[in-house]
């Protein structure tokens, strides 16, 4: 196997980032292909915490490429201040670290704007705030700046002026707020430029020359299927394609196809910011999984709405981005429940519904549940007990694709492999 993807399969924060560390191992390059530094991916090793924002995470793995394609938007200082910390624990270069030459750039203005709407617009998101859907605009408007910009002062100086008096108007006139002159923005990131500059390069070149080769690609995706800008559940969603169509416009899988693609998602179901929840819960046990799990953004810090499992979305990330098999985590966080339950359908004004289309309104969508007799799995030994098989059991059959990988802790050592991957 040359190439497989590691997608999010529920609204994010399912631990893509464990998952896709332990799979960089084997891997040559790692890439991510779309979002920012919006997303939030934990990697615990030997006990040591290490949270990635925009930075792939192959980079814990020196013999490993990490690669950041064209369809990432990048905002410089976050990248170059991630780099600073990630060099304290890992060892990266110019060499095993690569950006993009054509991904969009994130500038004060993009933040500027990102947040004055998410305080001051008439319908909450829940938005990170970090300018991200307000880059991916300017770049379908074609207004964008690109990295390879911020190497000639001219170029930016253009690129820059292109749609400047728009926001300037919204500033003044909307929001009411600040903004850093095209000059002082000019000499801002043109300074981070040069800081980066050897990072940068043509990324689909060498994705292509990679394949050429025979050596093993790892597509990391951020946030998840739910959250896709099209396929998501609009409009609380994220500004960029989350699903596996993504890898293809915002990195290139030249003269390929994907071989595996690893759809990560939690035992239960969180959320993080508005929108539909058909299985959140509101009582005790929803705060205990909350706690119990530590359930709070890596990126945001707020706390995420917890849940059971949910079938129904399941069933549409798998149809939505072609997933081969699952990855199950935080088995660990149900274990001794007082309860245990999994969303095996919907009913929806009176009929039963067994897959969350997109035309299915999920705020009627009234969660139909089967009730499990709970585990109380230590995962002391390798051994599972009869009640989590039954668990993981009904999980597979009812996807009809394999549960591939297990995670019961959050470190490199308490995740299992039930198949042979690469």
């Amino acid at each position: 196997m040359q190439t497989m993807a590691i997608i999010g399969a529920q609204w994010g924060d399912e631990g893509k980032g464990k998952i896709t560390d332990l799979l960089a191992e084997k891997s040559d390059l790692v890439i991510r292909y779309q979002g920012g530094h919006n997303a939030g991916h934990t990697i615990w090793v030997n006990g040591q915490k290490t949270v990635l924002h925009v930075i792939p995470s192959g980079v814990l793995h020196p013999h490993c490429t990490s690669v950041i394609g064209h369809g990432v938007v990048l905002e410089p200082e976050n990248f170059l201040n991630e780099l600073k910390k990630i060099k304290t624990v890992a060892k990266v270069t110019p060499e095993n670290l690569k950006v993009s030459a054509t991904a969009t750039v994130i500038t004060q203005y993009h933040k500027l704007l990102d947040a004055a709407r998410e305080a001051q617009g008439p319908e909450k998101i829940g938005t990170t705030g970090k300018g991200i859907g307000p880059a991916y605009e300017d770049k379908i408007s074609r207004r964008a700046i690109k990295v390879k910009d911020l190497l000639d002062k001219d170029s930016l100086i253009r690129r820059l002026g292109v749609g400047h008096s728009e926001k300037a108007i919204l500033f003044k006139n909307l929001y009411q707020i600040d903004f850093p002159s095209i000059e002082e923005e000019v000499e801002r990131l043109y300074k981070l430029g040069q800081e980066m500059k050897d990072y940068v390069c043509d990324t689909f070149s060498l994705i292509d020359e990679s394949l050429a080769k025979g050596k093993r690609l790892l597509y990391e995706g951020a946030q998840g299927i739910l959250l896709d800008i099209d396929y998501g559940t609009y409009p609380y969603v994220t500004s960029s394609s989350t699903t596996a169509s993504g890898i293809f416009t915002g990195a290139g899988i030249p003269n390929h196809k994907l071989e595996e693609v690893i759809g990560v998602a939690k035992a239960y179901t969180t959320r993080v910011g508005e929108g539909p929840f058909p299985t959140e819960l509101f009582d005790e046990l929803g705060a205990l999984i909350q706690t119990k799990g530590n359930e709070v953004g890596a990126t945001t810090g707020r706390k995420r709405r917890c849940g059971w499992l949910d079938i129904p979305l399941l069933r549409y990330a798998i149809k939505s981005s072609q997933l081969t098999s699952i990855a199950l985590t935080k088995l660990d966080i149900l274990s001794n429940l007082p309860e245990l339950k999994i969303c095996y359908a919907y009913e929806v004004n009176g009929q039963k519904v067994d897959c969350a289309y997109p035309g299915i309104n999920l705020q009627h969508a009234k969660p139909l549940f089967k009730d499990f007799t709970p585990f109380k799995d230590d995962f002391s030994e390798s051994k599972i007990s009869n009640d989590l098989n039954t668990y993981m059991s009904f999980i597979q059959d009812s996807l009809g694709i394999p549960v591939s990988i297990y995670a019961y802790g959050p470190d490199r050592n308490q995740v299992v492999f039930k198949k042979n991957l690469f």
